[in-house]
Order: structure tokens, then C-alpha cells, then sequence
């Protein structure tokens, strides 16, 4: 009969040690909530045309951004309202972002020390989706769970929390291609991006700081 190696008392105990470290660091590594100090609390934040950059095969939109998002409870989820105003689009036309209801969802978001990351998708309300509008050229964003996500940083000085978003594989259909416009025809197109050149930085309207933890 084949005898069963025996683990020595201070080989157990290096196993346990690092058992339990793995499991603490899984810990810390988990999902968190979006929270306030108290509730209901609104946070906004503020982003200059240039910063938000929203790229199609036909070229950039760019746009000045309010984002709001309210919580009424700690939340896995947090439901963002964005306005967009002061609009160009491919460098030279002047354009409009019509929301139509949409929203932007950031999912549960993971990490750990204040640092998080979330998925993002577009919801909506309506069947139709967030129009863009410049010139002869128009832009349909239905609801959609894209690829890549926004970075979420806890703020000890300034602001609440900072989102940085890199935001990818987003789906758009191009309802008009008239004359001028930069796309290869109108049709359901794929491969666009959101992203942040700078983290925006959220601060709730009533004192109640709003984090991640």
C-alpha cells in the first residue's frame, strides 16, 4: 500500500497564510456601491468642448457636457443624465445632441483603494435613441451595452469622485449621409468611441459626499 506524504505543521501554515491572503486581496478587489453621505443626493460635473470626443468612421463630435446623477439609496448602479450643448461635429459643422431619454448606466463598479472601473451602456425610454444632427449628416445611438468602461477615482480634496471614460465598440446607424457629410453611406456602422482626455470631476449639490466603496 502506497504510504500518503506527510505535510509538515510549518508547510500547513504557509498554505493557510497565503490562502488567506488571496482570498483578502479577492476581497478587496470586489464590487462596490456608488454611495452619499446622505440621501437624495444629485452630483454634477462639467466638461469643456474638446474633452468628450465621440468618434465615428465619418470623424469626432465633439461637445461642452453637464452630466447629473442622482442617488436615492446606495446603489450598485448609477443612472447618469447628460446634456450636450455647443456642439461640432468633423471639425467644421456646427451640431446638435438630442438625448430622447437616454441615459447612460454605469454598472457595478470593481476595484479596490478608491479606484474603480465600470461598464457602460446607453438606455433609453423611447425607440428612438440620441440623436446627432449636423447639417445634412444624422446619427442614431440605440440602447447598447459597449465595450470598454469609465475609471472612477474617491476624491479626498477637490470634488467627490473623478470619471474618466474610455468607452469602445460603441454601435451607431447613420440615418443621413446628404451632401458634405464624411460617411461611406447610411446603414448600421460599428467600432465607435467615447472617450475623456481628462477625468471629469463630480461634486454633489448638497454637501452629501458621493463615492465608491
Amino acid at each position: 500500500m502506497t504510504s500518503v506524504p506527510k505535510i509538515s505543521t510549518h508547510l500547513l501554515v504557509s498554505l493557510l497564510a497565503v490562502l488567506a491572503l488571496a482570498t483578502a486581496l479577492s476581497s478587496t478587489a470586489s464590487a462596490a456601491n456608488y454611495t452619499a453621505g446622505s440621501y437624495p443626493t444629485t452630483a454634477t460635473g462639467e466638461s469643456a468642448r474638446g474633452n468628450d470626443v465621440f468618434t465615428t468612421e465619418g470623424g469626432k463630435v465633439e461637445c461642452s457636457s453637464h452630466y447629473k446623477g442622482t442617488l436615492s439609496a446606495a446603489s450598485s448602479t448609477l443612472t447618469v443624465v447628460p446634456t450636450y450643448t455647443n456642439c461640432r461635429a468633423f471639425g467644421f459643422l456646427e451640431a446638435s445632441v438630442s438625448m430622447n431619454g437616454c441615459d447612460y448606466l454605469f454598472k457595478s463598479p470593481t476595484g479596490s483603494s478608491d479606484s474603480y472601473t465600470a461598464a457602460v451602456a446607453i438606455k433609453c425610454t423611447a425607440p428612438v435613441g440620441i440623436i446627432i444632427t449636423a447639417a445634412t449628416c444624422q446619427v442614431n445611438l440605440g440602447e447598447q451595452s459597449p465595450t470598454g468602461s469609465v475609471a472612477i477615482t474617491n476624491e479626498t480634496a477637490a470634488g467627490d469622485i473623478k470619471v474618466k471614460a474610455n468607452v469602445t465598440g460603441i454601435e451607431y446607424d447613420v440615418l443621413q449621409d446628404g451632401f458634405g457629410c464624411p460617411f461611406s453611406g447610411t446603414g448600421l456602422k460599428t467600432g465607435g468611441t467615447y472617450v475623456q482626455g481628462n477625468a471629469v470631476t463630480f461634486d454633489s449639490t448638497n454637501g452629501a459626499k458621493v463615492d465608491v466603496g
